[in-house]
């Protein structure tokens, strides 16, 4: 089996595994995981965190958003633009999820709405080099620090093009049923370097550096 039908396959196991957890589960778990994240050393002194909103079969992070706001810190998010080109945007203001300033993309997650002229003071650009840290959605995880997205390569490319410090500050968030003994690897994958579920904290090895 090639690591491209390997990784499938485990993204198919791990789905099923997810939709296993009723949604009152998934609320408490997610409380939990926020609770654990929260004492990352990741998260400390970041002033610009990238963080996401959640898919349906992904671990909700808007407590962890919003806990992290209420510490006065910066928040972005992740948007992938017309031409896929992931792009980071920053909602301003003491509420991250101002309704306004979101919309709906083509392919159904909730993004910043940089394009409306009705909110332009509300969302603005921002560069890979000035996250100091990322919370990072998986689909799987293991040990080390390796992790599975959705398979478009968008987090890959940007953990590995942040600063140093930011790419020891990436935080995997997840539930505890998404690790598996080893996710399979490419030359071009990017570990995280802490890992948070309901249940822990794991500060993984230093994640890989590639040229």
């Amino acid at each position: 089996m090639s690591d491209d039908d390997a990784k499938r396959a485990l993204r198919r196991e791990v789905s099923a595994r997810i939709a296993q957890i009723n949604q009152h589960a998934r609320a408490f778990r997610a409380q939990r995981a926020t609770d654990y994240a929260l004492r990352s050393s990741a998260l400390v002194h970041a002033k610009l965190v990238l963080s996401y909103r959640a898919m349906s079969d992904e671990i909700n992070a808007d407590a962890l958003t919003m806990h992290l706001c209420a510490r006065g810190v910066r928040i972005a998010f992740p948007c992938v633009d017309a031409r896929q080109k992931l792009v980071l945007l920053e909602v301003v203001g003491s509420d991250p999820f101002a309704a306004a300033a979101w919309t709906t993309d083509h392919f159904g997650i909730r993004v910043p709405r940089e394009d409306s002229s009705e909110v332009p003071a509300l969302v603005r650009r921002v560069h890979a080099r000035d996250l100091d840290a990322l919370i990072v959605p998986l689909r799987a995880f293991d040990l080390r620090g390796a992790r599975l997205g959705r398979g478009k390569g968008f987090y890959d490319g940007l953990i590995n093009s942040l600063r140093p410090d930011a790419r020891a500050a990436t935080l995997g968030f997840a539930f505890e049923t998404q690790l598996v003994s080893e996710v399979p690897e490419a030359a071009h994958d990017a570990r995280v370097a802490f890992l948070a579920t309901e249940r822990r904290l794991i500060h993984t090895k230093r994640p890989r550096q590639h040229a």
